[in-house]
């Protein structure tokens, strides 16, 4: 119970933290300017707390979902209701210069990629996760196993696109579903060649392999009783080397109630222990009593200098965003959209890897958050860079009601597009939907009483 509240609370601190620099950034370089400030808000909605200060509403909102800084200047009548902020006469504020309005936008995201790089120094200090296209297991009754594809094997290339970890094979493959096939690149040993498969079954065929590293341990079993524990990496069974886990099962399976000894990498030192591995009847094969933790599969980058894991996280969001715009991967790209219910479940996750890979979540959810924001929608601030520019480059500002009606329009899409997916996300988590499914046939599935 303890550990589901310390997760709880450190998933909001973590997300909370990530609206917080970008929300100060705009608050600090807006009264560096000269600009009026209403309000600063993390979070959405009814306030939980909030307190005013030299004219300035501070306030934690309700819905943890995102945060605003009202700036009457700069959003001359566009959010207010939105916010539940405008008191300002806006009518009798003095003029802003659109170079200050450009400096305060930027300051957001600026914040956010400043804040990502001693995020990144960080995950430097963790173990590195090296990124693989390595297969572990094709399914030999597969299109992949008749063209030739085997565990073992690594995938250069989909759709004549570069990939070097199991991310980028999963990233390729859903926003190309629309083409009806997939074109491999692969390497087998020495030799590359290509293959083009069904794409609606590709990754359905196989699957990554995945590094012999240690995530549960049973005690009763041969593992626990040799004193294996989690976070070991086996490399050797016998004197047999061990690269993978799949390598690791199928090893075992010469070793049934057979006395060998097996060797892991613990904390930088090797140990040997001996093992008798058993044969369970459950599972139909021989084991010793763990299961796999390799985390290697993450969306963000644990390998390589700061500055590395920072293009690792802004070429991911910039191939997302070249999907959406390109017509044969747009629906797949947008099908493939998480909204903040999403978000909290990846740190959810990541904290239950480490504190490190939860580090190197939020760095990546801050270059995301500096990037998305930057795009050139109304709401957002590369909106209000354009409206700065227009400005400053014609020397007439757009009108204020040309700007309401634009913010609230892309307010409102964007409140929407997160409720949609939120709802969708609460769906693949929890299967919502098919409570409803229920409830509507549960009414034509009922059976008359028997009369006695």
């Amino acid at each position: 119970m303890l550990l589901t509240i310390y997760i709880i609370a450190m998933m909001l601190f973590l997300f909370g933290i990530t609206i917080f620099v970008h929300e100060w950034g705009h608050f600090i370089v807006a009264k560096k300017c000269g600009l009026v400030v209403e309000s600063f808000s993390i979070g959405m909605g009814p306030a939980l707390w909030k307190k005013e200060k030299g004219g300035i509403v501070y306030k934690i909102g309700a819905f943890p979902i995102g945060g605003y800084v009202s700036l009457p200047q700069l959003d001359p009548a566009g959010m207010e209701k939105v916010q539940g902020e405008g008191s300002t006469d806006r009518a009798t504020l003095p003029e802003v210069s659109p170079w200050k309005k450009i400096a305060v936008a930027l300051a957001g995201p600026l914040c956010n990629i400043l804040f990502a790089l001693p995020l990144a120094f960080l995950v430097t200090f963790a173990e590195p996760v090296p990124g693989h296209t390595t297969l572990g297991v094709v399914a030999t009754n597969s299109t992949a196993y008749a063209e030739g594809l085997r565990a073992g094997d690594s995938i250069l290339e989909v759709n004549g696109t570069p990939v070097s970890d199991w991310y980028g094979v999963l990233s390729e493959d859903l926003l190309t579903k629309e083409q009806g096939t997939v074109v491999l690149r692969i390497a087998s040993g020495s030799a590359t060649n290509g293959m083009t498969l069904p794409s609606e079954s590709t990754l359905l065929d196989m699957a990554p392999a995945m590094r012999p590293l240690l995530a549960q341990v049973t005690a009763k079993d041969p593992a626990g009783k040799a004193g294996l524990e989690t976070g070991d990496l086996v490399v050797k069974v016998g004197q047999k080397p061990i690269r993978w886990w799949h390598e690791l099962s199928e090893t075992l399976q010469d070793y049934d109630g057979i006395p060998t000894t097996i060797t892991v990498l613990r904390k930088g030192e090797e140990l040997t222990m001996a093992i008798t591995p058993r044969y369970s009847d459950e599972q139909e094969k021989v084991i010793i009593g763990v299961s796999p933790g390799d985390p290697g599969m993450l969306a963000w980058s644990m390998e390589g200098s700061a500055f590395e894991q920072l293009k690792s996280d802004g070429s991911k969001i910039f191939r997302l965003l070249k999907a959406l715009t390109s017509r044969g991967e747009s629906r797949s790209a947008a099908a493939a959209l998480g909204g903040p219910i999403a978000i909290f479940t990846m740190i959810w996750f990541a904290l239950k890897l480490g504190i490190f890979y939860a580090i190197g979540l939020v760095r990546f959810i801050n270059i995301n958050l500096a990037v998305l924001n930057l795009l050139p929608l109304p709401v957002l601030d590369g909106g209000h860079i354009c409206f700065a520019l227009w400005e400053g480059i014609t020397r007439r500002k757009v009108h204020p009601k040309v700007v309401a009606t634009l913010v609230n329009l892309f307010a409102v899409l964007l409140l929407t597009a997160m409720a949609v997916l939120s709802w969708r996300d609460a769906d693949r988590n929890w299967g919502i939907s098919r409570v409803f499914d229920f409830m509507k046939k549960a009414p034509a599935e009922q059976v008359e009483p028997v009369a006695e």
